[in-house]
């Protein structure tokens, strides 16, 4: 366990990151490495951050959530933010002058629902490309 969050593994390629009341924002660079290889140890394939205990996000929170978002772009995991409080969205909001380099959904639910499209999409867009076999022997 990694001091200040909770991780857990919920199927699919998803970890939940359940951020705890003694983690450091201001501090990020101690819980990279370590959150990197539980990750990798689990396969990730998204990282959903929860944000239900989060009352608002400061520059110093989004810095962490921006190296969270880099740590993961460059591990091939994609970050999701979930349950963020409205007054955060808001503080994000009025902070930003350009999209978020993470995701965001409303719930951990939705985040399901969205990579079950995903995966649809990918599987079509799979078929769609495959050479006919009468044209693959020409």
């Amino acid at each position: 366990m990694i001091e200040g969050m909770h991780l857990t593994p919920i199927g699919d390629g998803n970890v939940l990151l359940e951020p705890g009341e003694g983690i450091d924002p201001g501090n990020h660079d101690i819980y990279l490495t370590s959150l990197l290889e539980y990750l990798q140890q689990h396969n990730a394939q998204r990282l959903l951050y929860d944000l239900k205990n989060v009352r608002i996000i400061d520059s110093v929170y989004y810095r962490w959530l921006t190296a969270l978002s880099s740590l993961c772009r460059i591990s091939g995991i994609e970050l999701i933010t979930v349950n963020m409080r409205p007054a955060a969205a808001y503080a994000l909001a009025i902070m930003l002058d350009k999209p978020p380099p993470f995701c965001c959904a409303l719930d951990i639910d939705s985040t399901r629902m969205r990579s079950d499209v995903d995966e649809e999409a990918a599987e079509k867009t799979a078929d769609s490309e495959e050479i006919p076999t009468s044209e693959a022997n020409n």
